[in-house]
């Protein structure tokens, strides 16, 4: 008895402490994979929130930000959301641009007394133009003032973020200006009044990214051409003559007055009275000078003149000329009314974005989109776009994996120890239940159950320290990040009962496993020496 009770003294606290190993062992392995793949999703939410899943481009070698010109009537689009992996298709366009700080001045103290530097902020930031269907729901808890921008009607609204805010010296209702660089025509300059400011969280992106309006976009990258028209000042073979003002595209212009497209943008009017119309458009520019292949989507204008007979045009018929509008002009020659094109800049976008319904279907819901789209056109998956953000996130995987594994190693030392005690402790029964006929199998699986069983009140109360230390975070947020590092203010929490079931799986198989090996220590105790085992 007092050898049972020593061996008792022995093995108790050894149990205890593989107990505790346990516990704590899964309740660090649950917390590990919760706050991990949390915050994963957490920042895969955020890069897919200031894009997409999948992102449709023309295609080339254009590394810049700057948005190349599509065609917006595209068959996919929007017919691509009647997919059942795909959730929206959106269009957008990208131009870079540089703001101006309001504060002109910095003051320095010095030892002389108070000096001022000039001192102009400048910040280059990316302005993403969007339609009224943009899809805002990411957007929708990160207004920290003021509201998002309206598509009532063309309006110069934009949305920042609290970063650019900050740094800028910008409020809501301000109104800040901003430079685009323009092919061959240099900086053009264009106000924004400030409606919204966001603040993400994720600095890489809210550092650069402004919201506005597309056609902001459409219009300072000159997509597409416009027609105006007006009578020439000048009189050509004695007669009046139509001008067409072509603006936009490669500057390279060829007019259709009804015969087909020819360079000149003069039409001569008669004496009878006349309903034209001008097709104006764009063609290509090569090295030897104009090309014949058309670049843009052409441009109507439409006109009637009503002509006097018996008035020849010269200088000073010319003079009499009274434009009451830039459509109606009127003259001894009679009068002419116009209606000038609308443009096409409208009909180009600078790509689309898709998004799908599950992150799980990327793959497949990409090669759908490749599928879909013409030749011309390049698809490109999020992960493809920001290499260097999901590349990080797929290291975290390899830390869950490590972790796990060394908690595991941890807890199977522990366990064994703790059977060979028994085993040790339970020599004298081992002895007679071997006389008594017993097998080794059997007895072995005594103890590998009676582990077991200790295994199964270890799981029970981690899995208990585990999910309550998560769900007190959870709800209360009590553990704190610093967003400017982590790009999350809170320490992030996920409940996946897939995770959960397959920790405690894992666990419990891969310790029937380990311990299967320990349990052959049974067959090495003779039954006559262990009987008198003491």
């Amino acid at each position: 008895m007092r050898g049972e009770k020593g061996n008792s003294k022995l093995s108790k606290p050894i149990v205890v402490i593989s107990l505790s190993s346990i516990i704590l062992g899964v309740a660090i392995m649950l917390i590990t994979v919760s706050v991990i793949t949390a915050f994963q999703d957490g920042i895969q939410d955020k890069v897919i929130g200031f894009g997409s899943h999948i992102r449709i481009t023309k295609s080339g070698l254009n590394k810049s930000m700057e948005s190349a010109p599509i065609n917006i009537d595209q068959d996919f689009y929007p017919e691509l959301e009647q997919e059942e992996a795909i959730k929206k298709i959106q269009p957008f366009a990208y131009k870079p641009a540089i703001l101006q700080a309001f504060r002109d001045t910095i003051a320095f103290e010095l030892q002389e007394g108070d000096t001022t530097q000039s001192g102009n902020e400048i910040l280059g930031v990316l302005f993403k133009g969007v339609d009224e269907n943009y899809d805002w729901s990411f957007f929708e808890d990160k207004i920290i003032d003021g509201r998002l921008i309206s598509f009532d009607g063309d309006n110069d609204e934009i949305l920042l973020s609290n970063y650019i805010a900050n740094l800028m010296g910008y409020q809501i209702g301000d109104r800040c200006d901003a430079f685009f660089i323009r092919d061959n025509s240099g900086p053009k300059k264009k106000k924004f009044t400030i409606v919204g400011i966001y603040d993400s969280g994720f600095e890489e992106f809210d550092k650069q990214f402004i919201f506005t309006q597309i056609n902001h976009i459409q219009s300072l990258n000159n997509w597409g051409v416009k027609t105006f028209v007006t009578i020439a000042d000048t009189c050509i073979n004695g007669r009046f003559a139509l001008e067409a003002i072509i603006s936009g595209g490669t500057q390279s212009y060829q007019y259709d007055w009804g015969r087909g497209y020819q360079r000149s943008k003069y039409y001569l009017l008669s004496e009878n009275d006349q309903k034209i119309r001008v097709i104006a458009t764009d063609f290509n520019l090569n090295p030897f000078g104009p090309g014949d292949q058309q670049q843009s989507i052409p441009d109507t204008a439409f006109i009637e003149a009503t002509m006097n007979k018996n008035c020849p045009c010269n200088a000073e018929n010319l003079k009499s000329i009274q434009y009451d509008s830039p459509t109606l002009m009127k003259g001894t020659f009679g009068s002419v009314k116009i209606r000038n094109g609308n443009g096409t800049e409208h009909l180009y976008v600078g790509g689309f974005e898709v998004i799908i319904n599950n992150w799980e279907d990327l793959e497949t819901a990409e090669l759908l989109v490749q599928n879909k789209v013409p030749y011309e056109l390049k698809t490109t998956s999020i992960k493809e776009m920001h290499r260097d953000i999901f590349s990080w996130l797929d290291l975290l995987d390899m830390n869950i994996l490590i972790i796990i594994t060394l908690i595991l190693i941890v807890s199977l030392i522990n366990m064994i120890t703790s059977l060979l005690v028994l085993i040790l402790e339970k020599t004298n029964m081992i002895g007679i239940l071997k006389a008594m006929g017993g097998k080794n199998s059997s007895i072995r699986y005594i103890f590998i159950f009676h582990a077991l069983f200790l295994l199964s009140r270890g799981l029970l109360w981690g899995n208990i320290l585990g999910i309550g230390l998560l769900l007190i975070q959870y709800y209360t947020g009590i553990i704190t990040l610093n967003a400017e590092v982590y790009s999350l203010d809170t320490v992030p929490v996920s409940f996946n009962i897939g995770h959960i079931l397959a920790i405690n799986a894992l666990t419990i198989l891969i310790c029937f496993v380990i311990l299967i090996l320990p349990s052959y220590l049974v067959t090495k105790i003779k039954p006559v020496k262990a009987i008198r085992f003491d």
